[in-house]
């Protein structure tokens, strides 16, 4: 029987249909669409974090991503035509797919469902494998993860001019920057009662907005999605940014985002804004907004004094872009002792080893303590920048607000101006009127006008005695 999603066909290219996975295995899921550019990355990175498996699900790509990925071992790839931004019974196109995803390859199994130019990491993953990480989920009864959108750039310029295919993208794109990202802060009391969600640690209920894209093309994207879920039955994938009746987990995660590796191709980067003509209007408008932008800076430079470089994962961890709870790095720290044992039973002397791991624990403590001081300072420092902003825009609408009362004024002056002139032209008529009708009772008072009407009436009597 053909599988359908809302009545378009999907179709099965490559690779196995049925994936068995066990509850500490991770299958990779894939919605894309001419996603050539990225096939390499995307496949290599996921295949060394540990994932079981990856299934793409191509949306009619007309470049050359299915025959790209029908050469690696370990993926499946498969087809549907279903329109990107189509709405079905008030749902779109792209989420109708990625619940298809989730729904066949996901059930009763954690599945993480991203973006070709996305490659997801969570803290700690130089210590602990994957397997270990969906173990402390599984351990804590967890159906969900945070994960925070990082947007990734090269040092040098972003060159329209020439194409340029990069040899290792982590390492050429590994400069971020999080000076300005908005923060909308909600207990995890405000965040369950609008998801239904069961959210145990207030500093995962943490909005991010912005970021780089809002310094260089001025809007604020929403940087938190949940890629990474657990289908039980209960938990309900609503979109990329929202789940409801899932327990999320106590911590966050990072997806590096390599969009701008798309802006030095010129194939990809018109074929992307021919294909946003037909999306919807939001979308429209932010690929103006990226290509007025390039057209005016063909060379344009992302990296700026207030942009940092990773040099570990765990970098996001000590600046407060990501959280981890005590509970997950105990569990790390037990994960990395049965490892050390695992490797060398017999291993002499114990005390360097037992002295190694303590010196690494409290590493980690401090990370902790160093990271929950800098979220305090990145909040402090937010909230004065949104001090400030409010402040300027008072400044703004005082200003508009004098400028009115200045017009308002202008205009009262003018009125009162026409008014004074008006009642001056009615004084006048007044005037004139008063004077004729004076100097029409001394025409009627005097005898040479009694006279005429004496002489009047005189004249029609003799013409009646003459008709007679």
């Amino acid at each position: 029987m053909t599988e359908q999603i809302a009545g378009f066909e999907v179709e099965h290219l490559h690779g196995p249909e049925q994936i068995p996975c066990s509850e500490t295995e991770l299958v990779v899921l894939c919605l894309v669409r001419d996603g050539e550019p990225w096939v390499k990355y995307f496949i290599e990175h996921y295949t060394s974090l540990g994932a079981k498996h990856i299934v793409f699900l191509d949306n009619d790509s007309r470049d050359s991503t299915v025959s790209a990925i029908s050469k690696y071992d370990g993926v499946s790839v498969l087809r549907t035509k279903l329109p990107f931004r189509v709405v079905i019974e008030g749902i779109v196109g792209q989420i109708l797919m990625r619940r298809y995803l989730i729904e066949r390859f996901g059930k009763g199994r954690w599945s993480l469902c991203v973006d070709i130019d996305e490659l997801f990491d969570y803290p700690y993953s130089d210590v602990i494998s994957v397997d270990s990480f969906l173990g402390y989920l599984n351990h804590k009864s967890y159906t969900a993860v945070i994960a925070h959108t990082l947007d990734m750039f090269p040092e040098s310029a972003l060159s329209r001019r020439t194409q340029r295919v990069v040899e290792d993208l982590k390492g050429e794109y590994r400069f971020y920057d999080i000076s300005r990202l908005a923060t909308m802060r909600m207990t995890k009391h405000e965040l369950a009662s609008k998801t239904n969600n069961i959210v145990e640690s207030d500093e995962v209920a943490v909005r991010f907005r912005g970021g780089i894209r809002d310094n260089i093309f001025g809007f604020r994207t929403l940087l938190r999605k949940y890629p990474l879920v657990f289908s039980d039955g209960t938990l309900e994938h609503v979109g990329p940014h929202m789940v409801n009746g899932a327990r999320v987990a106590d911590l966050t995660c990072v997806l590096f985002h390599y969009k701008f590796y798309a802006f030095s191709l010129q194939d990809y980067w018109h074929r992307s804004i021919e294909h946003k003509k037909y999306g919807n209007p939001n979308m429209q408008r932010k690929y103006a907004q990226y290509a007025e932008v390039l057209d005016k800076d063909p060379e344009l430079q992302l990296k700026r004094e207030t942009s940092r470089e990773l040099s570990s994962m765990n970098d996001l961890l000590e600046n407060g872009f990501l959280v981890a709870s005590e509970d997950y790095v105990s569990w790390v720290n037990t994960e990395e002792g049965k490892t050390f044992l695992q490797a060398d039973p017999q291993r002499e002397p114990r005390a360097l080893t037992e002295a190694f791991l303590q010196s690494r624990r409290q590493e980690r403590a401090t990370t902790l303590r160093v990271g929950r001081l800098e979220r305090q300072l990145l909040e402090y420092g937010r909230r004065e920048q949104t001090k400030d902003e409010r402040i300027k825009k008072l400044k703004q609408q005082r200003s508009k607000q004098g400028r009115n009362i200045r017009d308002l004024e202008k205009r009262i002056l003018d009125r009162g101006q026409k008014i004074q002139r008006s009642k001056r032209k009615r004084q006048r008529l007044t005037k004139r009127n008063n004077r004729l009708k004076r100097q029409l009772e001394e025409i009627t008072a005097s005898r040479a006008y009694k006279l005429v009407q004496t002489l009047r009436h005189i004249k029609i009597r003799l013409k009646s005695l003459r008709r007679s």
